[in-house]
């Protein structure tokens, strides 16, 4: 379930931004511990027009500075209530280190934020996580009965 949500500003090359999707997965994976297909990671390039940095367009400020230097990323994420302060902080950490190092840029610039939902307010396929996971729950626990 958990998503991450990574805006950047239209400019870097596709390898940066596939290694950036790669490397923030690998750190949902190993932090939450969540399966690989309960995941989703995407970017969303921003037209630099359309972005403003110091209260002025982006593509001015960029006119005059590297993107690296004057770009702050921001990623929004997504995970279901429950998990520990330690993960957030890993999460927080390692998904600022993902980024950084794929967009070969500071970590400082990077900002992101960790919403929490509650399992009955997100939805799956059109049904709440709760019963979903219920359901998943039950049918494991029938599976190893038999």
């Amino acid at each position: 379930m958990p998503v991450a949500h990574i805006n950047v500003l239209k400019g870097h090359s596709r390898p940066q931004l596939r290694k950036a999707i790669v490397d923030v997965s690998a750190v949902l994976m190993r932090v939450l511990e969540a399966p690989a297909d309960r995941l989703e990671v995407w970017v969303t390039e921003i037209d630099p027009e359309l972005w403003g940095i110091s209260g002025v367009p982006a593509k001015e400020v960029l006119e005059g500075s590297p993107m690296k230097e004057v770009e702050m990323p921001f990623i929004q994420m997504v995970i279901m209530r429950g998990r520990s302060k330690e993960q957030h902080h890993a999460l927080i950490e390692g998904v600022t280190a993902a980024v950084a190092n794929a967009l070969e840029m500071g970590p400082q610039k990077i900002r992101l934020h960790i919403a929490e939902t509650e399992p009955d307010l997100w939805g799956i396929g059109g049904v709440p996580a709760s019963v979903r996971r219920a359901a998943e729950i039950q049918a494991r626990a029938e599976s190893q009965a038999a």
